[in-house]
């Protein structure tokens, strides 16, 4: 007998949409992995506009703040002390409310975290802020040279620390401070390295340049011939136990690729002098963060990253100026810079910058320019009434169709988000009802804008859809945003052995039909913005999800000569606005990809615009970079995981670090203080050149910013 379909309420979990179903309605279904199969503790960050002395959870570990100052910051990372294989609710509710608080605290849930890489007896470091000093930490040194003049930070994936073009001579490298997240907290056993500890760091390894270079006198012979790939076995960044997949056990890896792209260089052709004017930070964030793609354990990984960067950057030398990059980018959240993490790293490189030195966040624009991930409803996309099917909305309606095309063989759960306008809306002004694509056996449901209300499909006794509305409060009241979101199971479940998620079942493939409904009479203050979230598998992993995409006729994919559409026409469904979430900042300078031969914007590059709901500051990208050398030749060449190993990769994500490297040349120099004005400058001498040559398209301002940096030389220099 076939499981049968049944909607029914959920109950106010009131905590996080992803939150709520990654680790309770659909758990098992959530993370790429399965649930975790050995002890795990879960990580988070929390908020306050005023976190008050007691306000630290004793559950939790806090990593170490970045204070510039001395004032304490109003977001704050943390992981928590428990170690269990599965969450109880109860004691996630324990912790949110676990004693009386002067102040408001608004907590968020990461992904878990190996127990294994969580330092339970670490307590930050109680010395006074390096940036009010005029000496360096006593806590931990990286033995940087007293010659650097500027920091260069890359949070990412896979970065290969022992390559030659991050060292200065052979055997001396320029990363002063390499952090491993997701790393054991203590030397394994089978590790060379015995001197190697985590006592700096709250969860995960961290590696200083003396305990990099100690490496590279074991591992070199006397020929100069490092065995790079003992080194990371010895270190433990190669682990074939370990469930999660290793990013070093490649010819490539995305951050090795960044960060050679931002920072690296040939020792053989510059004197160490020069090149160790340029320090280096790495924080690699756990595995599970970047192949979980619903984004939600990026904040508390990222936001730690960050303190970390800045942290260690006053402990190699005083009033550094310091230029962070992190590829990374989400297709959801409310594009206006009141994310959570947008809002952290806002106010603390503001801080830095007003208060210590230089500092600059480089982020890409996004890769889904194309990807049919972002509607757009205003008033006059409603229609009344006239619906052939029996579930039209009364006379007193409107309504407007998302089509949802939710792909067959999907490993992952699949999210959209539908948000609300920020102001001049009332809870409940829409309405939003779900019609599945098997109809005669899956009844579709209506959900109004009842704050913290959900719903959910299950299907015999396993959930495989939720429905919910909630209110997206970050921190300020003011930054309050209406959202609905509907969640999917995978439309495949294949269980696993020993995972523990036998009894899972599958979401219909197919087009789910989701219908907004507003009443007459009600215009909309401004537009609704409906985000599919990214479901593809990133760079060096296995490809578990598939992207779902708006399926709506009247889109265009291909122009009148057969080639992809770049431009917008009546569709509710757009590409102007489809861009990396995490970028809509004040303080983050964000970068477009183009095709340095022809000039034009790569396909792929997203953009953001902007209308009556979203701040003027959110308009994306402030400048491009070369992503792609030529339409025939993919991508730009940087270095893989070996030294002497070339690889091309494309994106947006590998157009920042050029931006990056820029930035940091003109700190290093001394030619400007803010580094927004120096790429503005630089920007219009590079497009005079591009314009006196004559056969480059014309700048697009909506996709290319300021102007096009080239890789290296201009194309045709």
């Amino acid at each position: 007998m076939a499981d049968t379909y049944r909607w029914q309420d959920d109950g106010i979990k009131a905590v996080d949409p992803y939150e709520d179903w990654l680790l309770d309605t659909g758990a098992g279904y959530g993370f790429p992995f399965g649930p975790p199969n050995e002890a795990h503790c879960y990580t988070g960050t929390e908020a306050s506009e005023n976190f008050a002395a007691g306000d630290e959870n004793p559950d939790a570990i806090y990593p170490t703040l970045y204070r510039p100052g001395g004032e304490q910051p109003s977001f704050r990372p943390f992981v928590l002390r428990e170690s269990t294989v599965g969450r109880q609710r109860s004691s996630g509710r324990a912790f949110e409310h676990s004693t009386a608080r002067t102040t408001e605290i608004k907590r968020r849930i990461g992904v878990p975290l190996r127990a294994a890489s969580v330092n339970q007896s670490y307590a930050p470091d109680q010395s006074p802020d390096p940036s009010s000093t005029s000496g360096q930490s006593s806590v931990c040194t990286g033995g940087g040279s007293s010659g650097a003049k500027v920091v260069i930070g890359v949070i990412d994936d896979g970065i290969a620390i022992a390559n030659r073009r991050f060292q200065s001579e052979l055997g001396s490298t320029r990363i002063d401070f390499a952090w491993v997240q997701d790393g054991d907290a203590e030397s394994g056993s089978g590790s060379d390295v015995g001197s190697v500890t985590s006592s700096g760091v709250a969860f995960g390894r961290e590696y200083t340049k003396a305990d990099i270079d100690s490496t590279f006198a074991q591992y070199t012979d006397a020929l100069g011939a490092t065995n790079e790939a003992a080194l990371y076995r010895a270190l433990g960044l190669v682990d074939s136990r370990k469930v999660m997949p290793n990013s070093l056990d490649g010819k490539a890896a995305h951050g090795t690729h960044v960060l050679d792209l931002a920072a690296g260089a040939d020792y053989e052709s510059m004197s160490s002098d020069a090149l160790d004017e340029d320090r280096i930070i790495t924080v690699q964030v756990p595995a599970a963060v970047t192949w979980d793609t619903s984004g939600m354990g990026l904040d508390s990984f990222i936001l730690a990253g960050v303190h970390y960067i800045l942290d260690r950057a006053d402990r190699i030398a005083p009033n550094l100026p310091v230029v962070i990059n992190f590829s990374y980018g989400i297709f959801g959240g409310p594009h206006d810079g009141t994310s959570m993490l947008e809002k952290a790293i806002d106010e603390i490189v503001t801080a830095r910058n007003d208060r210590v030195a230089p500092t600059s966040v480089v982020l890409p624009s996004g890769n889904h320019h194309l990807e049919r991930s972002h509607a757009v409803i205003t008033d006059d996309d409603f229609k009344v009434g006239d619906c052939a099917d029996d579930t039209a909305p009364t006379p007193a309606t409107a309504y407007c169709d998302l089509p949802w095309r939710v792909q067959p063989n999907d490993r992952t759960s699949s999210y959209l988000e539908i948000w609300m306008p920020n102001s001049g809306y009332d809870d409940g002004d829409i309405e939003v009802e779900v019609i599945p694509p098997i109809t005669e056996e899956i009844p579709s449901q209506k959900l109004t804008g009842v704050v913290d209300s959900a719903v959910v499909l299950t299907r015999g006794a396993r959930a495989i859809a939720r429905l919910s509305y909630d209110r997206h409060t970050p921190l300020s009241e003011d930054d309050e945003r209406g959202r609905f979101m509907l969640t999917l199971a995978p439309t495949e479940v294949r269980p696993k052995e020993g995972v523990g998620n036998a009894g899972l079942k599958a979401a219909p493939n197919g087009l789910w039909m989701v219908r907004v409904t507003k009443r007459l009479g009600k215009d909309l203050p401004a537009s609704i913005h409906a985000r599919i979230q990214r479901d593809a598998s990133p760079f060096g992993y296995p490809a578990l999800g598939r992207q779902s995409y708006f399926d709506d006729g009247a889109y265009r994919v291909y122009d009148r000569e057969g080639k992809l559409e770049v431009q917008d026409n009546q569709s509710i469904v757009k590409r102007a606005g489809a861009s990396n979430g995490l970028a809509t900042g004040e303080v983050p300078v964000v970068v477009g990809g183009h095709v340095e031969e022809t000039g034009r914007a790569a396909l792929y590059s997203g953009y953001q615009t902007t209308d009556a709901s979203l701040p003027e500051q959110s308009t994306s990208p402030f400048v491009s970079a070369e992503s792609d050398r030529s339409p025939v030749f993919r991508g730009v060449r940087a270095s893989g995981v070996n030294s002497g190993v070339s690889v091309a990769l494309d994106g947006t994500s590998v157009a920042a670090p050029t931006i990056t490297r820029a930035i940091a040349n003109a700190y290093k120099t001394g030619v400007a203080t803010d580094a927004v004005d120096e790429l503005q400058a630089q920007a219009i001498a590079i497009e005079a050149t591009r314009q006196a040559k004559g056969y480059f398209t014309p700048l697009d301002p909506d996709r290319q910013g300021v102007g096009r940096f080239p890789l290296g030389e201009i194309y045709g220099s």
